[in-house]
């Protein structure tokens, strides 16, 4: 291994701290106790607060070193300077100040997951506790204590025993400041009207009126999560760990709650954006033991997650009435509608690994696991309405023989009417991977490896109600069959045998196999050779392809021929093709598979066309490039460069035709004396996505593209662009003694869809009239944020520390086009007026003080 080595001095040793530690703030995996804490006042946990150590990355020669591929290694922090208490030391630092905010400082998008708040601070708290004499050391650590992106967190252990640590940490979500929601009760599981508003009963009017006189409020999802952790020595050779964290979700967000397709039938129904209530919570455990040995290592371990939700539902009431398309016919007054939350579950995941060595300095490792996925919490009925739905068509108001289309509530409104009461759906998995490395000589390695993964579906559900002998259930909430009659959602094998409906919940049992192999050839003393080949063999069940392939070839070249340079390359070509495809694998799960089952006069509809590809299932040809150069100009310098490309093309008329993206990144990092530091970066991304699809026209059984059900008068074609560019400038500069550091950051963000098709027939709804031209408006999202500080020493121990951010963000999205005028179209009603545009500040009066 070549090892490169520059003199680096220890002030451009932090800036490469401060650019990589907000990076490493993302290492949350959510399972067992978190590797890494940190806020957005306090991206790096404290980190930045200590100085380098002058000695750089070794104590047996100075200077900072770079990797092989010529990147300069992180610094170590300077050692702290411990007092001494009895046979104890201990050190650390205190961070407390005031922050201002102004300009739009409650914009959702300026607050998402900080939530900024004028104010005395604690911006850091970190002691720490060592005993040499045993090892043992102890330390606590906390930030913006009794604010919303607080996190606390402790440690204690004994170097080579034990380690024990516990962490509480809060993170808020922001969602929308600018939200009208015309509900009472928001954040709970019941929303009713105000008494202004008569349930079923208002005008459109009438609900704009109300939505007008709203005050804005402030929507959002609080995630506060805790976690206890231990690991220690057991024997020399065998370790033990458990992890244990509770996650907590508290809150609101805007939802959906539709009352049937009011976009077709204007004055009627509905269309409204609720507010979801987040009340639930998870709790995560990973734990397991370890045996480390001369030849064998091997690791147990099993991993447990369970989710709990307060509501099994919620429900809200709707302002419109329904009417209904038969002449001289009545609608039920159904008044609310209703939605069930996440389901109750459990995931248990038992593993082990062996891993042995073998000759020719290699290694053979076997894993194999098993776990299981449940869902068991109570189902909600299928309707929560009182009286009947559906059509009255002798305004009677009794559901019976004579009335045909109307419904008796009371027959679903129970758990009665579920053929079970509890969803007792399972999972089961199992996993085995076999993997192997070989190095016959200093400059060939080789590898290998196969896979394979199964997940089995247990307890498929049928929506049988036992109270009627009916198939189905009603669609949102008797809504749908109480405005177009046929389209309850019902399937009766007396009274309405033709009826088409879902019934069926569908187990996607899937297998997968992988294998590849692949070597490394160190062909010169500068160059290296890689080539590695990967089948996948996937069999999903119940879908489009019953099997599903892909084989792909990645080539590598590794170059160091030039001591300032590195120039790294890959290229993966892939091909994924399959068994016959199968347009419609889906007849099973509904009412038309039943026995008895009556089609209709002119047969059973298409359920889609036959020349549409999922995505995910059609043949596709991948060839991806990856091009990269680390340049040392200096050795104060480094310049790295990447270029990388995506282009895949899918075989389908229908579905996904194209899928392309490109990027380009750029960053430079200089110090031209010990105490100035700058660095840049520029970054793009570029992806463009084809789709075409084809509206159906009529119930016709020919699935064909071009045919009856599906004409070419309804194809249509949709492209999609997104740009994204980013670019930044960090500069630090000591004068005196005091510490100048400013940095800029600018995203731009714009996405265009262009669209054609042939004829009106393709577009779903243009009551509005066509939007002009052959595009839908641009979406844009800018944002420039800039921060000015400086560090300045008052004593030994103290410092102070002042700083000013300002962030301005424009919004460009057409969807909300208009929301500023008012959230109620018709009878579309809206609680979120959608992102806004911003220019807001931060400023900040810090005082670190070293205990």
């Amino acid at each position: 291994m070549l090892k490169r080595q520059h003199r680096i001095t220890p002030s451009f040793c932090a800036l490469l701290g401060l650019l990589l530690l907000p990076v490493m703030t993302l290492a949350d995996t959510g399972v067992g106790v978190d590797t890494w804490r940190g806020n957005k006042l306090d991206p790096n946990a404290g980190a930045a607060l200590q100085a380098t150590d002058e000695r750089g990355t070794s104590w047996l020669q100075p200077g900072q070193h770079r990797s092989p591929s010529g990147n300069l290694y992180m610094c170590p922090a300077q050692p702290p300077s411990a007092e001494i208490a009895a046979d104890w030391a201990y050190y650390g630092v205190l961070q407390i100040g005031y922050l201002g905010t102004g300009g739009d400082d409650k914009n959702a998008l300026w607050n998402r997951y900080v939530k900024w708040n004028s104010g005395l601070v604690l911006g850091l708290f970190d002691l720490n506790f060592e005993r040499a004499a045993d090892g043992t050391y102890a330390g606590i650590r906390g930030s913006r204590i009794s604010d919303d992106d607080q996190y606390y967190q402790a440690v204690y252990g004994r170097a080579g025993s034990y380690k024990i640590q516990a962490f509480i940490r809060d993170m808020p979500n922001v969602l929308s400041n600018d939200a009208r929601p015309i509900w009472n009760g928001v954040g709970s599981n019941n929303l009713t009207l105000p008494s202004t508003l008569v349930a079923g009963g208002s005008t459109p009017a009438q609900v704009a009126a109300v939505s007008a006189a709203t005050p804005e409020r402030t929507l959002e999802v609080t995630r506060q999560k805790q976690g206890i952790g231990y690991s220690g020595f057991l024997t020399p050779q065998w370790t033990s760990y458990i992890n244990i964290t509770n996650e907590e979700r508290r809150g609101e967000r805007a939802f959906g709650g539709p009352m049937y397709f009011n976009y077709q039938l204007p004055n009627d129904g509905g269309a409204l954006e609720t507010v979801k209530p987040i009340n639930d919570s998870t709790v995560n455990i990973n734990a397991g033991f370890r045996f480390s040995g001369k030849t064998w290592r091997m690791d147990f371990g099993y991993v447990g997650s369970f989710y709990r939700d307060a509501y099994t539902g919620f429900s809200y009431q709707t302002p419109f009435a329904l009417y209904p398309v038969v002449a001289g016919a009545t609608s039920a007054p159904l008044t609310q509608g209703q939605f069930a939350t996440e389901p109750d579950n459990n995931y248990h995941n038992l593993q082990a690994t062996f891993t042995r060595k073998l000759p020719m300095n290699g290694e053979l490792s076997l894993t194999g696991s098993a776990g299981r996925m449940t869902q068991n919490d109570a189902l909600i009925a299928p309707i929560n309405c009182q009286g009947v739905f559906g059509i009255d068509t002798n305004h009677s108001g009794v559901a019976g023989p004579n009335n045909p289309l109307l419904y008796s509530c009371a027959q679903w409104n129970t758990s009665a009417a579920l053929s079970r009461q509890n969803a007792d759906m399972r999972i089961d998995t199992s996993m085995l991977d076999a993997r192997f490395v070989l190095q016959p000589s200093s400059d060939v390695s080789m590898r290998g490896g196969m896979k394979f993964n199964r997940e089995d579906y247990r307890n498929t559900y049928v929506a049988y109600n036992p109270l009627t002998g009916q198939y189905g259930y009603p669609i949102e909430n008797g809504s749908q069959g109480s405005i177009v009659p046929g389209l309850t959602g019902i399937y009766d094998p007396l009274l309405n045998p033709s009826a088409i409906t879902r019934i069926m919940s569908l187990p996607l049992d899937e297998q997968t196999i992988e294998s590849n192999v692949g070597a490394d050839w160190k062909v010169s003393a500068h160059d290296t050779l890689g080539a590695t080949f990967n089948y996948r063999d996937y069999a999903p069940s119940h879908r489009e392809r019953s099997e599903v392939r892909n084989n792909s070839i990645k080539l590598t070249w590794v170059d160091r021929a030039i001591d300032w340079l590195t120039l790294r390359a890959n290229y993966t070509f892939l091909r994924q093709s399959g068994d016959s495809y199968n347009y419609n694998p889906y007849d099973f799960l509904y009412s038309n598979s039943l026995p008895g089952f009556v089609a209709p006069a002119g047969g059973v509809p298409a359920y889609t066309a036959e020349a549409m590809r999922a995505y995910d299932l059609s043949d596709r040809d991948e060839n991806k490039v990856n091009l990269m150069a680390t340049i040392m100009p200096r050795e104060d310098m480094t310049i790295s460069l990447s270029l990388r490309g995506d282009w895949n093309n899918y075989d389908a008329q229908i579905g996904r035709k194209k899928y392309d993206t490109t990027g380009l990144a750029l960053q430079w990092e200089w110090q031209p004396s010990p105490t100035t530091t700058a660095s840049a970066y520029y970054g793009q991304d570029r992806s463009r996505i084809d789709l075409a699809n084809v509206d159906n026209s009529s119930a016709s059984p020919d699935p064909t593209l071009g045919g009856a059900a599906y004409p070419n008068a309804g194809r249509w074609w949709v492209t999609d662009r997104q740009k994204n560019s980013n670019l930044g400038i960090t500069m630090n500069h000591q004068l005196g003694r005091v510490r100048f550091d400013a940095n800029w950051n600018y995203l731009n963000s714009r996405g265009l869809t262009n669209y054609r098709f042939t004829t009106p027939a393709a577009l779903a709804y243009f009551s509005d009239g066509l939007v002009p031209g052959d595009a839908f408006p641009a979406m844009s999202y800018r944002v420039n944020s800039i921060t000015i500080g400086a560090t300045i020493p008052l004593m030994d121990r103290a410092s102070l520390r002042i700083y000013d951010y300002y962030e301005r963000g424009a919004i460009g999205d057409w969807h909300y086009l208009g929301f500023d005028q008012g959230l109620v179209y018709d009878h579309r009603v809206y609680s979120d007026g959608g992102p806004q545009s911003y220019s807001a500040n931060l400023i900040g009066l810090l005082l670190n003080i070293r205990l």
